[in-house]
């Protein structure tokens, strides 16, 4: 069979997997009910009464997936924040810092919280 002939197999082909294909992409992330109260310490956060903590040292993409689940939805902003820091921000103001690292993801080296900070953070 010579390629002219097998032509209109082909379109066939790639009409249906283009049919297949959801070209709308993801939803959008929205927000879920937060599954512990953050206790925010000197050594970093706890959630709530779980016995489960973010410890600093944490890795961002770790560090950002639990407290978003604390507070019920991801950080309004994640971007630099002063030299050599990353912060992920929530809308109430909540901020986690992270220290940029030559061959790991940024490790989770403070926050604010409200009028209090532990660990290292941007000066105000």
């Amino acid at each position: 069979m010579r390629l002219h002939q097998k032509q209109p197999v082909l379109a066939a082909g790639c009409l249906l997997l283009g049919a297949c294909v959801n070209s709308a992409g993801p939803g959008p992330v929205t927000a879920s009910a937060p599954v512990a109260e953050p206790v925010f310490t000197e050594q970093g956060i706890l959630a709530g009464a779980t016995g489960k903590e973010i410890d600093f040292q944490r890795a961002e993409p770790g560090a950002i997936a639990a407290m978003s689940k604390l507070m019920g939805s991801a950080p309004a902003s994640t971007a630099g924040a002063c030299p050599g820091l990353r912060a992920a921000r929530w809308p109430d103001g909540t901020t986690l810092f992270f220290e940029t690292r030559p061959f790991d993801p940024p490790a989770f080296i403070g926050w604010q919280h409200g009028g209090q900070s532990a660990g290292r953070v941007c000066a105000s």
